[in-house]
């Protein structure tokens, strides 16, 4: 009796158990290709990191989003105090979500995604990041005065007619 006992502690234990976890990601460099990696978490706290590097000055874009799943009133899947973090080289916050674009130096990121799986089967969530070259002043300058010279040509060509 006292093993069966025993036995059926050790198992409410266990069920009841949760524990914190982490996993890494590398994404590479971002460029302009949007990037995002579909992640299910089992059971408890987790805090998943993302790593990342940026070539050129850019603006980028990122963003966590939660995908759950209720049955019959009961939740398999959710995630509750869900938080998306991003510093860069690891040690300056540069912000929490929720946020539209970043202005994105050349160098090192990690985002750190975290929250409290709730479900039976845990949590599941999507991170998503982009990262698009930001133009030179040289360049966007190029560009409007070719914008004016085929204006300008444009005009001279009606007028002649």
């Amino acid at each position: 009796m006292k093993t069966m006992n025993s036995l059926i502690i050790t198992a409410l234990l266990m069920l009841f158990a949760t524990g914190a976890y982490s996993a890494n990601y590398d994404f590479g460099t971002l460029d302009g290709t949007p990037k995002f990696q579909n992640v299910s978490v089992a059971p408890g706290k987790f805090l998943d990191v993302f790593e990342f590097n940026v070539a050129t000055n850019s603006s980028g874009a990122s963003n966590v989003s939660n995908h759950t799943l209720e049955f019959y009133g009961t939740d398999v899947y959710n995630i509750t105090g869900l938080t998306l973090e991003i510093y860069n080289a690891g040690t300056l916050s540069l912000l929490t979500m929720p946020y539209d674009s970043i202005a994105l130096s050349a160098g090192d990121y990690i985002a750190q995604v975290s929250g409290l799986a709730t479900g039976l089967a845990g949590g599941n969530y999507t991170y998503s990041a982009i990262a698009a070259p930001v133009p030179e002043a040289s360049t966007l300058s190029l560009m409007l005065a070719g914008f004016g010279l085929v204006g300008f040509m444009s005009y001279r060509r009606r007028n002649l007619v």
